[in-house]
């Protein structure tokens, strides 16, 4: 097992649990978290917790955080880990924007080594320990770090060069929001012409059409009547914004991406930023084709990222 010892920054409904299976494998670990309630199970365990990690141990940090600003804040703002003692490696499991991880890099050469290495699966493999990461940065960082992400992970992949697995992950999630998007929208056609939806999510799951959306999303967290898969329409939206900044940056033209952008722009303003991205199947539900139709909305484009 890896020697390293690991300070975990965000311990919310996913970091939580990748936090918890590092414990579990009996990797020596602190928390921080804002969150009193997310920091309770590992005070628990008698693990360190802190809601500032300037003075927690930890010669690996790995943040699990909402957007750039909070890991760049987690890790240099007023608390932040690496401002008053020495880290070797910073693995950012986020899903950020390339450029802020380039200039995170910066701002700690000298001080730690950075990889980003974001994570696809959702809760249930996040539970499981069999998430996908995909990681960009030195190879000598990412050897001494791997073994440690095999503890959250089923699949560990170098990709590229620092940054690199944050243009994956937001490709993965652009590709992830068309399938969800047409598989519920394929979905309630078929259930309006009176076909059994469970039914149709096998025939698809066996078939071409196939998707996480058709495998795990729909039956699990729809059909369910839950719609928990685990991410806030907000989130989603912000790495679709992403995917279509990176699209503007590599100068190729993206009509879907752009068109998918203004639809989950509109169902997170109708829905609530809160709401998970499974519940754009119950809003695709209860659309029409009338003036007032969720997709007859069109917001603005998706802002550039700095």
């Amino acid at each position: 097992m890896n020697g390293d010892s690991v300070l975990f920054i965000g311990a919310g409904r996913m970091g939580g649990l990748m936090a918890g299976r590092l414990a579990d494998a009996g990797v020596e670990l602190a928390v921080a978290d804002l969150s009193e309630e997310a920091l309770a199970p590992f005070r628990a365990r008698g693990i360190p917790v802190a809601h500032r990690a300037a003075d927690l141990p930890g010669a690996v940090v790995i943040t699990m955080l909402p957007t750039d600003a909070h890991v760049r804040a987690a890790l240099l703002g007023e608390g932040g880990a690496c401002t008053r003692q020495p880290r070797a490696v910073v693995v950012d499991m986020s899903t950020a924007s390339p450029a802020s991880t380039l200039a995170l890099a910066g701002e700690l050469e000298g001080r730690a080594m950075v990889l980003d290495a974001p994570v696809s699966g959702g809760m249930a493999r996040a539970r499981a320990g069999t998430l996908t990461a995909m990681v960009g940065g030195a190879q000598e960082a990412f050897a001494r770090v791997r073994p440690l992400l095999a503890h959250m992970c089923g699949e560990v992949i170098h990709v590229g060069p620092l940054g690199s697995g944050h243009v994956i992950k937001a490709l993965n999630n652009y590709l992830s929001a068309a399938t969800l998007w047409s598989a519920s929208e394929a979905l309630i056609v078929g259930q309006r012409l009176g076909l059994d939806p469970a039914v149709m999510l096998k025939v698809w799951s066996a078939g071409s059409g196939t998707s996480h959306a058709t495998q795990v999303k729909l039956p699990d967290h729809v059909l369910t009547g839950t719609y928990d898969f685990g991410q806030t329409l907000t989130l989603f939206c912000k790495d679709i914004a992403i995917a279509a900044d990176l699209a503007r940056r590599a100068e190729v033209e993206t009509p879907t991406l752009d068109a998918l952008f203004a639809f989950w722009s509109a169902a997170r303003d109708r829905l609530g930023g809160q709401e998970d991205i499974t519940a754009i199947a119950r809003l695709i539900g209860e659309s029409g084709h009338g003036p007032n139709s969720m997709l007859g909305l069109r917001p603005d484009p998706a802002p550039e990222q700095e």
